[in-house]
């Protein structure tokens, strides 16, 4: 079987409907592509509930105009209600579709207690665990990007990797999204080494997977999330890999994935998992 574990009903930006016409055009999509099925994991900051819930915790950040920001970014983008997706999903794979309910979560410090009540009543095949904002800089939007030029990019993965591993360390999660994500724009940190060595610690010590995400190769970064040196150093560990192509529509699903398989392989993985009902399932590569 072939998944794409990290796919998206609607673009950044825009609010399309979410229906059961959508999902069986997604469907098509991705049997069209040589796909045996796709995971939704729609972002967080997509529900309803996530916003009731979370609302204000920007404010935690002293810089006001980067809390108005985020504000204004998460109010934007809400149009779907947590309970009608996972519906949606759960009767479209009841009637044979091959999709799986997932949901990408954005770890949020502080709020652990609240993200895992809202997980609690669903019935999710994966979890992503994903770090979008250090404070409320959201370092990987093109709303926020001005806001590199008065940062230090170093200190910027330093405090993003310590969300990682702090997401990581939750329970939260089953498997890792984009892990080197702050090179969207094309920065990256002097030293990667001592990063890519605390993302792997990360995923060992809490039985995380980690994501090939092919979204990379379509940003500044030119390259896989994450890089081929934390890819070989995850395989060295023991660490399983799933495959991502973050589509955010239809057409974009499985996009370049012999690129990340052959990724893999050089770095000496035989096949990656899959998840169902949160059970990793591991499938050789064909």
């Amino acid at each position: 079987m072939l998944i794409d574990a990290h796919t998206h009903l609607q673009p950044h930006g825009g609010c399309r409907p979410v229906d059961r016409a959508l999902i069986e055009r997604y469907a098509e999509a991705a049997l069209a592509a040589g796909l045996d099925g796709i995971v939704f994991t729609e972002h967080l900051f997509r529900f309803r509930e996530a916003y009731d819930l979370l609302d204000g915790w920007w404010n935690a950040d002293p810089n006001p105009q980067l809390a108005a920001t985020t504000a204004a970014y998460w109010r934007d983008h809400v149009n779907l209600r947590l309970s009608e997706y996972v519906a949606l999903i759960e009767d479209a794979k009841s009637a044979g579709l091959p999709v799986f309910l997932g949901i990408e979560m954005d770890w949020i410090p502080g709020k652990a207690a609240v993200l895992r009540r809202m997980l609690a009543p669903y019935a999710w095949d994966l979890v992503l665990g994903a770090v979008h904002w250090v404070g409320a800089f959201g370092f990987d939007s093109d709303e926020f990007i001005d806001e590199w030029d008065r940062r230090d990019v170093d200190a910027v993965y330093a405090e993003y990797t310590r969300l990682l591993v702090e997401l990581a360390g939750s329970g939260l999660a089953d498997a890792i999204a984009h892990a080197d994500r702050p090179k969207v724009f094309g920065h990256r940190p002097s030293d990667p080494a001592p990063f890519h060595a605390a993302v792997v610690a990360a995923a060992v010590r809490n039985g995380l997977a980690l994501e090939i995400n092919t979204k990379g190769l379509r940003s500044a970064a030119r390259e896989l999330y994450p890089a081929p040196e934390l890819i070989a150093l995850a395989h060295a560990a023991g660490v399983p890999v799933t495959l991502a192509s973050d589509a955010h529509v239809a057409e974009g699903l499985g996009q370049d994935f012999a690129v990340a398989i052959r990724a893999a392989r050089a770095a000496g993985y035989e096949g990656y998992v899959r998840f169902e009902r949160r059970r990793r399932i591991a499938q050789p590569f064909r």
